[in-house]
């Protein structure tokens, strides 16, 4: 989501692919021992003649940064080194993407850098900005409904702005460009930075797609440039056990009866919802307005499509989801009654931007959650990318394993409209 949107991990893999051998900097002798890496990560802290590095992969390592180290800078979006501009190391900053060349210790806890290459951290947050701007104008978002492989069209539901009780949802046909770019999520993450490139075929009935592109006149057809889909999965569940020191928490499945354990990780939002919001989604999940009374919004166009990384759209816009698919935080003050669109339902992401933050050391064995996350490699574990405590009125207003639960899209994009 804020998070679950970014850009950065292709970027780099662009870099290292198309790196002009001509402009890369000799690698340094080395001990035969020592192996070649090219570590990607962010810069956690700073000491005189050395860096830290958290590495994307996980691991921690300590990066020496000797006089004459070739250093560089390259802008968001550069797939070689031909705009990269020398810089000194006192120049790298906290935050910044860095790409390591160089050789990794025997112990695996340093690498011994020949080259630095650097994207500052406040050029990627402008050019985040950027493509989150695109999105929201350029994008559209919903659950998919229908394929056509033959020609390469998805028809996805999308909420009717402005809202239209009679109609809560329209198709929208999108149509693939012959130089259409496809991701796919990664199972068990929640980033869109691991999302991997992907084919039409294997996007099914009931995924989630974001496309970018140009809609026609009337709204009901959308040439996409680039597409994001992924299996998204909704749990209604109650507390077993908690493991606050290991980010984990054992729930059951309300609809199979069977455990999940639910992991959760930096990217994960946790979230109680305040009671008189719990009220509201569970009112507009049953197809009641916000005072309960029949007739009013289902969500946002059904339950199913309330739309987030992404690509923060992600939930992720999505947005989130890191850089694209992840919904875009903050919106206008007093949840509920300033959360709305158009007059239409509440801004989903904006009141869970606003509602307070869940510990899962707080958990209490049989406290209600409701978990939006990818879909897993095992059904009995999933990566969170949202969970949300104080649900009990909400899971009431359920059918008992409906697959309507009321996160819906709230992953790929704030409101349908936020970048991935």
């Amino acid at each position: 989501m804020r998070k679950w949107i970014l850009i950065l991990t292709a970027v780099w893999t662009g870099v290292v692919l198309a790196q002009n051998p001509a402009t890369a900097p000799p690698p340094q002798s080395a001990a035969p021992s020592a192996q070649p890496v090219r570590p990607i990560g962010v810069v956690t802290q700073l000491k005189t003649g050395s860096l830290t590095l958290q590495t994307d992969a996980g691991p921690v390592l300590e990066v020496p940064l000797p006089d004459g180290i070739s250093v560089v800078r390259v802008p968001p979006g550069a797939k070689d080194l031909k705009t990269a501009a020398p810089i000194t190391v006192g120049e790298i900053s906290l935050g910044d993407r860095v790409l390591i060349r160089g050789r990794v210790s025997e112990d695996q806890k340093s690498v011994a850098a020949t080259s630095v290459i650097v994207m500052a951290k406040t050029d990627l947050e402008k050019a985040r900005e950027a493509e989150q701007a695109e999105w929201r104008q350029r994008g559209v978002g919903g659950r998919v409904k229908a394929l056509d492989f033959a020609a390469k069209e998805i028809t996805i539901t999308v909420p009717t702005r402005p809202p239209d009780p009679a109609n809560p949802t329209h198709p929208v046909t999108i149509k693939l460009a012959a130089n259409a770019v496809l991701l796919r999520y990664a199972q068990d993450s929640v980033k869109f930075s691991d999302a991997k490139p992907g084919t039409l075929e294997e996007i099914k009935v009931g995924d989630q797609v974001r496309a970018l592109g140009t809609k026609s006149e009337d709204g009901a057809r959308f040439a996409a440039e680039k597409l994001v889909s992924g299996a998204f999965r909704n749990i209604g569940a109650t507390v077993i056990s908690a493991d606050a020191q290991n980010g984990t928490v054992t729930v059951k499945d309300l609809a199979s009866g069977k455990p999940v354990v639910v992991r959760t990780n930096s990217d994960s939002k946790l979230h109680r919802l305040p009671p008189f919001v719990a009220q509201m989604l569970a009112g507009f999940t049953t197809g009641a307005g916000p005072n309960g009374g029949a007739g009013g919004w289902r969500g946002a166009g059904g339950a199913a499509n309330a739309a987030p990384g992404g690509p923060q759209g992600s939930g992720a816009g999505a947005s989130h989801h890191e850089g694209q698919p992840g919904p875009a935080s903050g919106g206008p003050q007093g949840a509920g009654a300033g959360g709305s669109r158009n007059g239409g339902p509440p801004d989903f992401q904006e009141m869970l931007d606003r509602a307070p933050a869940l510990a899962l050391g707080d958990l209490k064995a049989g406290d209600a959650l409701m978990v939006l996350s990818t879909e897993g490699a095992k059904p009995s574990e999933v990566t969170a990318i949202i969970v949300l405590a104080g649900v009990e009125p909400i899971l009431a207003a359920q059918p008992k394993g409906s697959e309507q639960m009321v996160l819906g899209q709230w992953n790929m994009g704030g409101g349908g409209e936020g970048g991935p």
